[in-house]
């Protein structure tokens, strides 16, 4: 067997010998991560001046979120028209070293020239948008693209929308036409119109799309970097990029040994502050990998088809399946993406004595839940403060448990599909210290506004991990 099929295959090993510990390793594992970030800021190890500028700190949509100096996006464009050449993002580099992702904030109404001063110069084909425009009743990120019949003119550049189409019930794809000196590009926008803030997707089915349909779109010519955005360009930015430069690793099968998102993560850390920025998303990492990894493992070779043939792998990383709804065989069966499921098999790997389904059966990695699910589930939620009338039950401290009912049975928005709603405003608690809770990650950079840490806490109620994954 090649080394990198090893490595996949010690991976997923890994994770199923720690068994039931799998969440306390991953919380030591995410705390490691920001102590380590936490010594680079106070032993100046990677600097932020040219964010902390008088003239650049108005260009920071969070005063705690300054680019590093030692990677961040250097603009020439322009410059000579007074623009300076200052953008809150960071290059991220890729698999194979390359500078392959452009992480940045969401625009401000007076960054968006500079935002697209960076899609021209780097010559950006596909950007990658995590976020809305407003959450939480929360402006996010400016509106950069253009509209239907209405053009977007800024500065210099005019952008049209040329096609809008749901690519699922998440994601938004958008081809624009920007034109800038009378040469004109053809530039795709991908949104995730559902994924909330402080937090992940249910499940990672429709991220995997993202970074599938992003490669698709950007074909096979030479090489620009993917610009990724979030609001603040770190935290869904940083679970995106991540999640991709795992996929490219396993594409080009250079998985090295003692594979750890542990060791991509940190790395990734020091490239750009706080790249995937709460303990939620660690985890959501590690549920998306050994996804991956073990549908890679199904289609490699004839030897582990008996694998597709799991009907209930045992949960106990981050999946509880629901006790009324078995799975079926064929949602076991559902391809994560069509790139990695049709890596070609290998004469190297030869039958091994010990079966894949013995060695991977109770590592939660089953097969995708289908979108249409025919039930309705309940959902626990906190209140924080309410009378004990209120709550379920009358006891104080109980649970209030809801009916949630599954997207699929929604009535559709748009297209057949539903535009999931900003998640209702979250009280703010001040505690930064939480685990959840977005790091203050600025290098002296001014404290007088509100930082991440200083809005935004650990999520609560309604905002606690998802069921079907969070089981530990």
């Amino acid at each position: 067997m090649s080394r990198s099929w090893e490595a996949v295959r010690s991976f997923l090993e890994q994770l199923e010998a720690r068994g039931g510990q799998e969440g306390a390793v991953l919380a030591g594992e995410f705390s490691d991560i920001r102590s380590r970030s936490i010594s680079w800021k106070t032993d100046n190890v990677y600097s932020t001046e040219a964010g902390c500028q008088p003239e650049n700190v108005k260009k920071n949509r969070y005063k705690d979120v300054v680019p590093y100096d030692q990677t961040r996006v250097i603009l020439s464009l322009l410059q000579e028209e007074g623009h300076s050449d200052y953008i809150n993002g960071n290059f991220i580099r890729g698999s194979d070293g390359s500078q392959a992702y452009i992480a940045t904030q969401g625009p401000l109404p007076h960054t968006v020239l500079d935002f697209w001063r960076l899609v021209w110069e780097f010559r950006v084909k596909v950007i990658l948008m995590a976020c809305r425009e407003v959450e939480n009743g929360r402006k996010k990120c400016e509106r950069y693209w253009a509209q239907e019949q209405e053009p977007l003119q800024i500065g210099l550049f005019c952008i049209t929308l040329k096609r809008e189409k749901w690519v699922n019930a998440d994601i938004i794809l958008r081809t624009l036409q920007v034109t800038f000196q009378k040469e004109s590009r053809s530039v795709y926008q991908l949104q995730y119109m559902s994924w909330p803030d402080r937090g992940v997707p249910s499940h990672p089915e429709h991220v995997l799309t993202m970074v599938e349909e992003a490669h698709r779109l950007q074909g096979s010519g030479p090489c620009s970097p993917l610009c990724v955005h979030c609001s603040a360009g770190c935290g869904r930015t940083g679970v995106l990029c991540t999640v991709d430069y795992v996929r490219q690793l396993l594409l080009t099968q250079t998985i090295p040994p003692n594979f750890s998102l542990f060791d991509v993560v940190l790395n990734m850390r020091k490239q750009r502050p706080s790249f995937v920025q709460t303990e939620e998303q660690y985890r959501f990492l590690h549920h998306t990998v050994s996804q991956m990894f073990l549908s890679a493992l199904q289609n490699a070779t004839p030897h582990n088809q008996n694998l597709k043939e799991v009907s209930r792998p045992v949960s106990t990383l981050v999946h509880h399946q629901h006790p009324q709804r078995p799975r079926s065989r064929a949602e076991n069966r559902t391809p994560l993406y069509d790139d990695v499921l049709s890596l070609p098999s290998s004469p190297n790997l030869p039958a091994t004595s010990r079966p894949l389904d013995g060695v991977l059966r109770s590592i939660s990695v089953p097969g995708l839940p289908a979108l249409a699910m025919s039930d309705t589930y309940a959902t626990v939620q906190k209140k924080h403060g309410a009378p004990a009338s209120a709550r379920a039950g009358g006891a104080g401290g109980e649970a209030l448990y809801s009916q949630v009912t599954p997207r699929a049975l929604r009535e559709p928005a748009r297209a057949g599909y539903e535009l999931a709603a900003p998640p209702s405003c979250i009280p703010t608690d001040g505690n930064s210290t939480a685990p959840n809770a977005y790091e203050d990650v600025a290098n002296g950079a001014p404290s007088g506004g509100l930082g991440f840490n200083k809005r935004i806490g650990k999520p609560k109620g309604p905002r606690d991990p998802p069921a079907e994954w969070s089981r530990v």
